[in-house]
């Protein structure tokens, strides 16, 4: 179902990239300046709408052409969902609503249903014949699920995020993002600084078999929402903010100072660059509700003789109360 049009015309930094269903572009492939990268909002739709165990979905994920995995937030008990989304690039619209065709609940150890107050999901990538799914709050989490929702295996946090009294992730500032590069690298960020960081200083943890670990410095009352690898080393970073206000920014670990291993955090260290490339203020007519999740949709078809490509953005919103939305941006990048 339509229900916004044509928003601001943004020029900023330019993403190309995929999930970690399909090939991601390398980083030289990128636009350094974003010189000629205009973004644009299309259209919103609604999910899980008459459907109680959806509840809010909190993240999603592109799996295939048209195909996507959402997680719910909270338990009922705790579930993501498989779904077809359908989106014509021709008429820059969402045709249809979303279309629920599978999922499972995410079970915890010895296959048991997770119980309220167990989880709180931020994020849901495809990974490995499974998922990877993030919990944030009070209780955070990296874990790995098979297809139907069983663990494989948890993924251990560094000891300076592991919570205490006077350090690690803590409530609103905890773990928020998920993101899968080119390579099925795992990166996780915070939504502000660990409890003994400064507030604005979000962590942005690479894990492999060597931890990589770099500064994501949020704007002044914003919180990171979620984060969408572009390749290797740049991302794009949902923030949002009082009143619905939210911005994505292209960002890099070029250039930025590791502070992996890290235990404190000086407030001095070269944070990851970054450039908004959308901002909710620009687009007054988009009903945003509460931003929190990112992935891309398909590459548009190919014009030889034109000088961009096209490739679709979806922000996936929560309200208590509210219709879950999923709305559509179109990235146009030079060729």
């Amino acid at each position: 179902m339509r229900l916004r049009l044509w928003g601001a015309t943004i020029v900023g930094a330019c993403v190309l990239g995929l999930s970690s269903a399909v090939a991601v572009q390398p980083a030289s492939a990128t636009p350094s300046s974003g010189a000629g990268v205009t973004a644009f909002y299309t259209d919103s739709t609604t999910v899980g709408n008459g459907l109680p165990t959806v509840n809010r979905i909190s993240g999603l994920d592109r799996i295939g052409n048209g195909r996507y995995v959402m997680i719910s937030e909270d338990v009922l008990p705790a579930r993501f969902f498989t779904a077809t989304i359908g989106y014509t690039s021709a008429t820059a619209s969402f045709h249809g609503t979303p279309r629920i065709n599978g999922g499972g609940t995410v079970l915890g150890p010895w296959f048991l249903p997770l119980i309220p107050g167990q989880a709180q999901f931020e994020g849901i990538r495809q990974t490995n014949g499974g998922y990877t799914v993030l919990s944030g709050g009070n209780t955070p989490f990296i874990r790995q699920i098979g297809p139907i929702g069983q663990v494989t295996r948890d993924v251990p946090l560094p000891a300076a995020w592991r919570p205490s009294s006077k350090s690690g992730t803590t409530g609103q500032r905890g773990l928020t993002g998920l993101a899968v590069g080119p390579q099925g690298q795992i990166s996780v960020l915070t939504a502000g600084g660990l409890r003994q960081d400064g507030r604005s200083s979000a962590r942005l943890l690479t894990l492999g078999k060597s931890n990589r670990e770099f500064v994501y410095r949020t704007d002044a009352n914003k919180q990171a929402a979620d984060v969408l690898a572009v390749n290797a080393t740049d991302f794009l970073v949902l923030e949002r903010g009082p009143g619905k206000l939210a911005n994505i920014f292209w960002t890099t670990t070029r250039g930025a100072a590791s502070v992996t291993g890290k235990k404190k955090l000086s407030g001095r260290e070269k944070a990851m660059t970054k450039r908004r490339i959308f901002s909710t203020t620009g687009t007054p007519r988009l009903v945003t509700g509460n931003m929190s999740g990112l992935a891309w949709g398909n590459w548009h078809p190919d014009d030889p003789f034109a000088k961009t490509r096209t490739r679709t953005l979806l922000v996936v919103s929560d309200d208590v109360g509210a219709p879950n939305r999923v709305h559509s941006f179109e990235v146009q990048i030079p060729k």
